[in-house]
């Protein structure tokens, strides 16, 4: 723990509010002194108080998975070790923390100020809300010690994260921010949408969320056929309309999107392997986008690519030209022969 008071004195201090140690981590100062797996459901109660004036016992145990009793011995767990905690029962009654009380969330330990201080602003940018993040940041440093607020400037300057592919175009910023409002709004929505065949449509649509994948956003709606995906850099056009939609209370984004994922690749056709040879100054556009794998370590330009079709193998072979040379399957050579055959009729005659 990088301190000389005993664990008992650490918590006691860390949990009244009183001075300690900057490097010291609540959680794992709760975890010495009621057990890792007590300590888990523990703070996870802390948070839950903090989150909301009163909870009732009920509510606790229910999220928690433990019984009522549970829940009013942890409660007592926490009063005897410092945490300002009240439980009043009766119909009106219920757990609280006391007000003002902030220290279960403004105590973090390293890693998590790493995982809040990683450079990763492009997809707030997208949305228009770059500066709101700028402020959120500069409010929670104010709330850290020295020591924690050098670690969070020591990850923004180490670790960034792109998600846009090379060359890939930015998207609108002004036609997020309205994706995004109506979205935060309730507020339904007119799509002038081209499909994948270049036909534009209108479509009445609710939209239910935004979702960045590899850089490319998609708008998650409800249609009278049932929820879509939009990719956004196909919306022609679109326009906020004056009702709002009821958006039922169990929907969960993330959930609904890792099923329409499942789905997707569910559905795909089978992957199509190939091993190629690659020249030294093409070697990093080739292992850009699909899965590949060396065939040697001792040879880093000769690699097994795994396309999602054998079309595709194809297509992306003929893309790269003569900086790739396929090696096996000998079928997708004469494919390639063949499809070369056509562009010399197509243009040479």
């Amino acid at each position: 723990m990088g301190s000389s008071l005993s664990v008992e004195a650490q918590l006691a201090a860390a949990l009244t509010h009183s001075s300690v140690p900057s490097n010291v981590d609540i959680h794992c100062l709760i975890c010495h002194a009621f057990g890792t797996v007590k300590a888990d459901r523990l703070m996870t109660l802390l948070l839950m108080l903090q989150s909301a004036k009163r909870r009732t016992a009920r509510e606790l145990a229910e999220a928690l998975e433990v019984s009522q009793r549970t829940i009013y011995r942890d409660v007592d767990a926490l009063a005897i070790a410092g945490v300002p905690v009240h439980a009043d029962r009766g119909p009106d009654g219920g757990i609280s923390l006391a007000d003002g009380y902030r220290r279960a969330l403004t105590h973090f330990a390293d890693e998590e100020i790493r995982a809040l201080f990683v450079s990763n602003s492009a997809i707030l940018a997208d949305l228009g809300l770059s500066s709101g993040l700028n402020r959120a940041l500069d409010k929670l440093r104010g709330a850290l010690s020295d020591v924690q607020r050098r670690a969070a400037e020591k990850t923004r300057g180490r670790i960034h994260i792109d998600q846009r592919r090379w060359n890939q175009t930015n998207p609108s910023v002004e036609r997020l921010s309205l994706l995004h409002r109506a979205v935060w709004d309730d507020r339904r929505l007119e799509l002038h949408y081209e499909d994948r065949k270049r036909a534009v449509t209108a479509r009445a649509v609710d939209p239910f969320g935004l979702v960045s994948k590899a850089g490319v956003w998609y708008l998650v709606a409800r249609t009278p056929d049932g929820f879509r995906s939009f990719r956004v850099d196909r919306i022609r056009d679109v326009a906020e309309r004056s009702e709002r939609f009821e958006r039922p209370l169990d929907f969960d984004l993330d959930a609904h999107w890792r099923a329409t994922t499942s789905q997707v690749e569910e559905h795909r056709p089978d992957a199509f392997s190939a091993t190629i040879q690659a020249t030294p100054d093409a070697i990093d556009d080739v292992c850009a986008y699909w899965p590949t794998e060396r065939v040697r370590e001792d040879d880093p330009l000769t690699i097994r690519i795994r396309f999602s079709s054998k079309d595709s193998a194809v297509h992306h072979i003929m893309s790269w030209g003569a900086s790739v040379r396929v090696l096996e399957p000998l079928d997708l050579c004469a494919s390639v022969v063949e499809r070369a055959r056509d562009l010399l009729l197509l243009y040479g005659g």
